[in-house]
């Protein structure tokens, strides 16, 4: 038996990529996808005959962020929804609103491309027109009540703190008269509880002292985000041929697949995805006990010799010293053979504490590898401890 989980194709730009063979208008748009985002799976299974559905249909999500240090890198990390859903307004290089911020992924998306002449005369991306960039805003109380997301963010620098409006406006470049007529309407529209997009809910709004709010702000863009089409699965996963047969032996679970979010897949549906199909592939499918050895017995024990403290400056953690930090208040974790303290970055984490002080003195590589890229630890080199000892 085979599983394909690889993925969707958004990544891929190159000639002969299924982007340029079926959306080339957004080659040059940045994604969320990871660098292993080409279509190989999808690739694989249709050359044993594996059919296809719904190839040309590509969720573009409004907010990817603009990493400053690289604001080029056509590889972003997404922006939740939730950083818009406590309060977080989106503004122009004008310092004005233009949307409901609480709208779908595609209606904002579309309020964006708005912006652009070509789409607005057309309905229709240009190929070579240039990706608009947006300011995501964030009051106080707003980045209160999203305060994990923040300090993840603020951490990776792709949120800045403003002391005040005309910071604000300094870092955005608009004028301030501008952006205050639009922080002061917005309040307007809190108390009126509608706003002329329709928006009716209002969450974290500035205070009535602009000139002493404390702001958080970040540039975001339009991002590919997810790849609804894929090769065709049944209910329980099979893989079938263009002519609807099953594959046998053949299974996919998760973005590879097609067909299952239809026109344009809901926020939150992709974990779900996996998780469903994930489940239902792994258990009908039999796996060999990977401790089991190829003699049937424990396998050859190997002795190793006392390692030294550090090597080529770095320090060695072994397993029992790394295992003697378990709590939530002295948290290391060891990830792809790197021990990072995770003590203070636990409360920031998106998913809560919880998940990672279940790891506390553990080998926590698998379950990251579960959920994340192994780039994102680049970000976590001032908390790394050591290397792990094996």
């Amino acid at each position: 038996n085979v599983i394909l989980a690889t993925g969707g194709f958004a990544a891929d730009r190159s000639s002969n990529s299924y982007l340029a063979q079926l959306r080339p208008e957004y080659l040059s748009m940045p994604a969320t996808a990871g660098e292993f985002s080409t279509g190989d799976g999808i690739a694989m299974a249709t050359r044993l005959g594996a059919g296809t559905v719904d190839m040309n249909k590509i969720q573009i999500h409004p907010t990817g962020w603009v990493d400053p240090s690289d604001p080029l890198n056509p590889s972003k990390v997404l922006a939740a929804e939730l950083m818009r859903g406590v309060g977080g307004i989106l503004l122009n290089d004008f310092g004005e609103r233009f949307c409901n911020e609480l709208g779908t992924r595609a209606y904002v998306t579309d309020k964006m491309f708005q912006h652009d002449p070509h789409y607005s005369s057309t309905g229709k991306w240009s190929p070579n027109s240039t990706v608009p960039t947006f300011s995501l805003v964030l009051s106080s109380s707003a980045a209160n009540d999203g305060r994990k997301h923040v300090d993840l963010y603020t951490h990776k620098k792709l949120l800045k703190k403003m002391s005040g409006i005309q910071q604000l406006a300094d870092f955005m470049s608009v004028n301030v008269d501008t952006l205050r007529t639009s922080m002061d309407a917005y309040r307007v529209d809190a108390k009126n509880g509608i706003d002329r997009w329709g928006k009716v809910s209002f969450r974290g709004v500035p205070s009535s002292d602009l000139d002493n709010e404390i702001f958080y702000v970040g540039r975001v863009t339009p991002v590919l985000h997810y790849c609804m089409g894929g090769i065709t699965i049944d209910i329980t996963g099979n893989v079938l041929d263009e002519e609807q047969n099953v594959i046998h032996g053949l299974h996919a679970a998760g973005e590879v697949s097609g067909g299952v979010h239809g026109n344009n897949r809901l926020g939150g549906n992709s974990l779900l995805e996996c998780t469903v199909f994930g489940t239902i592939v792994g258990k009908k499918i039999p796996v060999l006990n990977h401790n089991t050895s190829d003699d049937g017995g424990d396998g050859d024990k190997i002795e190793q010799e006392e390692e030294e403290e550090s090597v080529d400056g770095e320090r060695m953690v072994k397993f029992e010293e790394l295992a003697s930090h378990n709590e939530p208040d002295d948290c290391w974790v060891a990830i792809h053979d790197q021990v990072y303290d995770l003590t203070a970055f636990a409360d920031e984490h998106p998913a809560g504490a919880g998940s990672i002080h279940v790891l506390a003195g553990t080998d926590g590589t698998e379950a990251f590898d579960a959920a994340h890229s192994i780039g994102i630890l680049e970000d976590f080199d001032e908390d790394k401890i050591g290397v792990l000892v094996r």
